[in-house]
C-alpha cells in the first residue's frame, strides 16, 4: 500500500472530517488508537501484531481502524512522528525563556522522561521498531529525530562554550544521553518514587559531574596496564 502523508503534524484518512467539533472528537479517537497500537507493538512485537489485533484493542471494527489509517505501516510511522514532533515543539515552547544551558539540559530530559514514563510503550516502539519504516514514512521520523538530536546537541555545545571546553565531546556527550534516557523502558517500574523531575535532576548531574564529587577520569600506568 502506498506511503502517504497528507499533513505537517500526523496523516489523515480522507474520510477524516473537516473541522470544529468532529475533527476534535476524530483527533481524540486517533490518539486513543495510536496509544493502543503501541501497546500491541510493545507487548507482541511489531511483525506478530496485525490491525485485528490493534482494533480489537482499541474497541473498534477493522473496518472502523481504516477510517483512521490505511496500513499497520502507518500506524507505527503515526506512534513515532507524533512522539518525536511532540518533543521538538515541546522543548522549543518550554526553551525559549531559559538561558542557562544546565537548566536547558535538564528541562530536556524531564520532558523527554515525563513524555515516556507516562507511556512507556511508544518508547519501547520507537527504541525498537524505527527499522520497519520505508520511504517517506521513513524519512518523516528521521528527519524529525535529526532535529531532536540537534536540539540535545546545541545545549552540550551551549554547556561547552560557557565552561570553556568540555572533556567530553558535545556530539558524544548527546549519543550517550540518549543511550541512557532511552533505556529507561527495561528498568523503570511505575510507583518506585522516582519522578521524572528526580530522575532528570540525578541524569544530569551524571551527565555533568559523574558519580564522585570533584571527580576525574581515570589515567595513568594502572589504566594503561589494563588496555
Amino acid at each position: 500500500m502506498e506511503n502517504r502523508v497528507q499533513t505537517d503534524t500526523v496523516s489523515r484518512s480522507s474520510a477524516a472530517p473537516g473541522d470544529g467539533e468532529r475533527s476534535e472528537k476524530y483527533d481524540r479517537k486517533l490518539s486513543e488508537i495510536l496509544a493502543t497500537a503501541a501497546r500491541v507493538f510493545a507487548e507482541k512485537g511489531y511483525d506478530p501484531s496485525s490491525i485485528r489485533m490493534v482494533a480489537e484493542a482499541a474497541g473498534v471494527s477493522v473496518a472502523g481502524l481504516y477510517y483512521y489509517v490505511r496500513s499497520k505501516e502507518e500506524l507505527l510511522f503515526l506512534i513515532q512522528y507524533h512522539v518525536f514532533d511532540g518533543l521538538v515543539e515541546r522543548f522549543k515552547a518550554d526553551s525559549a525563556e531559559v538561558k542557562d544551558p544546565a537548566l536547558r539540559l535538564e528541562l530536556f530530559v524531564r520532558n523527554h522522561l515525563e513524555r515516556f514514563l507516562a507511556d512507556m510503550a511508544s518508547l519501547t516502539v520507537c527504541s525498537r521498531e524505527l527499522g520497519r519504516l520505508r520511504g517517506e514514512f521513513l524519512e518523516r521520523v528521521e528527519s524529525r529525530q535529526r532535529e531532536y538530536f540537534a536540539q540535545a546537541l546545541q545545549v552540550f555545545q551551549e554547556l561547552e562554550g560557557e565552561h570553556g571546553g568540555a572533556m567530553v565531546a558535545p556530539r558524544t556527550a548527546a549519543l550517550a544521553m540518549f543511550g541512557t534516557i532511552n533505556w529507561i523502558y527495561t528498568w523503570y517500574q511505575s510507583g518506585s518514587g522516582r519522578s521524572a523531575a528526580e530522575l532528570a535532576r540525578d541524569f544530569v548531574q551524571l551527565y555533568l559531574h559523574g558519580v564522585i564529587p570533584g571527580g576525574n577520569a581515570p589515567s595513568g600506568p594502572e589504566l594503561d596496564s589494563q588496555q
